[in-house]
């Protein structure tokens, strides 16, 4: 049976298509690059304002003909009172049909300046580009080569006089697609579009072993730019644009509680399928993403980039692709995504928060939609940022996993607690998606959280051991002693077997360890290796969280080149619900073999205690 992802990628590459295989378009309805020619005078569509598609003036200056395809553009004037009213091409035109005698010609995908033509000027993408599988590839006409002339593409408008001193140059940036965030504020916002900044310390992907590099600058890294006023979801009852060329279209990554989307233009529909935008969206090829209907509300000039201010309405298809020259989608088909529940409880105010939050089932920025969304759930229900005490019990499941991964956590801060839940679980999402093994397929995620403004903290203050040396087969006897934050102390008795195996011809120290959560590996371990995704869900349910005292032995590795490379050989472990344990305390002891032991015991001294 073909899993989410790989229903997908046929659905992707099959959807440029569009017609010539299953809807069988007739190439009358549109003008290729070899029919073009300066002078040529047309029509563009876009919603500027209401919902309603309006017409704009367009000229065609002329052919840029870059090697390959996805570098050709056909450049234009636009005029008109749709243009005046935005303020130029705005943000959010993307994938405006243009039209020259009824015929479409492509989309317009960007602004451009260039010192031989008034502005405001356009590049649009080719039909052809946008519709890769045609019966033959068309080629610009010669004549409408515009000769010695290329592009420079820019993240925004360039400075003037780099536009004056480059005569045969057209600098151009995309008409960019404008996401659209509701109930994202502050934090959230800005580590969803740039990236969050550093990593807080102690988190589980320290402790486990390297997954797979990725990027975490956010969702501008994909050419996505925020605008002032970024709408949410459509209320009820309200009006959408058309879906129909020049009418408006949504991409959502994340709705419900949280809305995080984008919107453009349609550029062709043929029956239940449609293209649009012009340009990539997340440039993610065989994509799964809800595509739905938006409200225009208005377009909005400014000085650098001219934006539409909409919201996303109801879920209307499919996109299936998102390719260099377009998106492309169908109508009336469902998008699988992973639901995402969050709750948060403030003990301090008896007050109890919850976010149901569905998303788009994409490994490349589900870390950023779990992180954001997360931050915002905490901020928004405590209202404030600053020191606390916080539980966490996460749930993930999927239909590729062997089982649900189920894990605890505590974590304690003095500047941010807020901070720790999302990343962690942003973090073991992205450990699953990337793991070496398998799809998870992950469809519900789940973390409850119970905070605190108290430091309810533990401090390991004292680790003692019964005697100052030992033989393989002992019962070490230890004391541990805790401090409570501000409060009472604690002690704690236990006690650890050294095994009877023990190399102690080869080893002739031990050392008993007393920590707070999980360790980095020593120098004498190797890292854990997994030969499947259950066996690396065990791993992560398994790693200690914080409310967990470990005391563990370690012995020398004598085969290692180094010293002081040590190895655990066994541990002890005790929860203490709801306190963060900090710190730790190590001794270390004599190993004799037993026959030794005796003898040595009256002519040596420890070698460090209580350290």
């Amino acid at each position: 049976m073909m899993n989410g992802r790989m229903v997908g990628l046929v659905l992707g590459l099959g959807i440029l298509i569009l017609g010539a295989a299953a809807f069988g378009y007739d190439r009358s309805e549109f003008m290729f690059l070899n029919e073009i020619r300066p002078g040529m005078t047309g029509i563009g569509k876009t919603v500027v304002a209401n919902d309603v598609i309006s017409e704009f003036n367009v000229d065609v200056l002329g052919v840029i003909d870059e090697p390959g395809t996805k570098n050709d553009f056909i450049v234009v004037r636009v005029s008109g009172e749709a243009i005046g009213h935005a303020g130029g091409i705005a943000q959010g035109m993307s994938g405006s049909p243009i039209y020259i005698d009824g015929r479409l010609i492509g989309a317009l995908s960007r602004a451009a300046e260039w010192s031989k033509a008034l502005t405001p000027i356009g590049l649009v993408t080719p039909i052809e580009t946008m519709l890769p599988v045609l019966d033959e590839v068309s080629s610009p006409a010669p004549s409408a080569v515009l000769p010695g002339v290329r592009v420079v593409e820019h993240a925004g408008p360039p400075a003037p006089t780099a536009v004056t001193a480059a005569p045969d140059t057209i600098f151009a940036w995309p008409v960019a697609t404008p996401p659209l965030v509701s109930r994202l504020s502050g934090r959230a916002l800005s580590a969803l579009m740039d990236g969050p900044g550093k990593e807080p310390e102690g988190l589980i992907d320290s402790f486990l072993p390297e997954n797979l590099d990725r990027d975490r600058r956010g969702l501008s890294a994909y050419n996505l730019r925020l605008n002032p006023f970024s709408g949410g979801t459509t209320a009820p009852g309200q009006g959408t644009s058309p879906l129909s060329p020049g009418g408006g279209i949504g991409v959502a990554l994340a709705s419900g509680d949280v809305t995080i989307g984008a919107l453009g233009t349609i550029t062709y529909r043929d029956g239940d399928a449609l293209i649009g935008f012009g340009h990539p969206f997340l440039t993610n090829g065989a994509s799964d993403f809800p595509l739905t209907t938006v409200h225009i509300y208005d377009t909005i000039k400014a000085y650098d980039a001219s934006f539409k201010i909409g919201t996303l309405g109801e879920t209307a298809g499919a996109v299936t692709a998102d390719r260099m020259t377009a998106i492309g989608g169908r109508l009336g088909r469902s998008a699988h995504l992973v639901d995402l529940s969050l709750g948060v409880h403030d003990t301090d105010e008896n007050t109890t928060s919850s976010f149901r939050i569905d998303l788009v089932d994409e490994p490349r920025i589900m870390w950023y939609l779990i992180l954001a969304s997360g931050l915002e759930a905490i901020d928004s229900s405590l209202d404030r940022v600053g020191q606390g005490t916080v539980e966490v019990n996460y749930q993930i499941l999927g239909d590729g996993m062997p089982k649900p991964l189920e894990r605890h956590d505590l974590f304690l801060s003095t500047q941010d607690v807020a901070i720790y839940p999302p990343w962690q679980l942003a973090n073991i999402v992205d450990f699953l998606n990337y793991n070496d093994f398998q799809d998870p397929q992950v469809t519900r995620i789940a973390a409850s959280m119970q905070v605190t403004k108290d430091l309810k903290a533990i401090h390991i203050n004292h680790l003692e051991l019964d005697s100052d040396s030992y033989s393989p087969g002992d019962t070490i006897h230890y004391t541990v002693e805790l401090q409570t934050y501000q409060g009472e102390t604690k002690t704690v008795n236990g006690e650890i077997e050294i095994p009877d195996d023990l190399d102690a011809y080869s080893v002739d120290y031990i050392t008993v360890r007393a920590y707070g959560g999980p360790r980095e590996l020593e120098s004498g371990e190797n890292p854990r290796e997994f030969h499947s995704l259950e066996e690396l869900i065990d791993a992560v349910e398994d790693l200690p969280s914080y409310d967990t005292l470990t005391v563990e032995l370690f012995a020398p590795d004598p085969y290692s080149p180094y010293l002081d490379a040590l190895q655990g050989i066994d541990k002890v472990r005790q929860n203490f619900t709801g306190y963060f344990l900090y710190d730790s305390r190590e001794v270390q002891a004599y190993l004799y073999p037993a026959e030794e032991r005796s003898e040595e015991e009256e002519t040596t001294e420890v070698p460090g205690k209580g350290k």
